[in-house]
Order: structure tokens, then sequence, then C-alpha cells
């Protein structure tokens, strides 16, 4: 299993995290992406 979330786009558990449930994992990287550059 993947620790980076970068690696994990197309987990589902992690789009739902990020009430992005259901979402494309190009969209769910991309959140992650804006979230990591704004932390």
């Amino acid at each position: 299993r993947a620790v980076s979330p970068f690696l994990r786009a197309d987990d589902p558990a992690l789009a739902a995290a990020l009430g992005m449930a259901g979402a494309d994992p190009v969209d769910v990287f991309a959140e992650v992406r804006q979230r990591k550059d704004n932390f």
C-alpha cells in the first residue's frame, strides 16, 4: 500500500476523505496538490 497520497489518487477512501467521492482520480490528484501547496 502506497503511503503518499499522490500515489493513491485512485483510492476511493482518499477521494471520500477530501469530500470528492466518485471524482475522477485526476481531479483528486489536483486537489491533493492544491492542498499541499497551501499547507
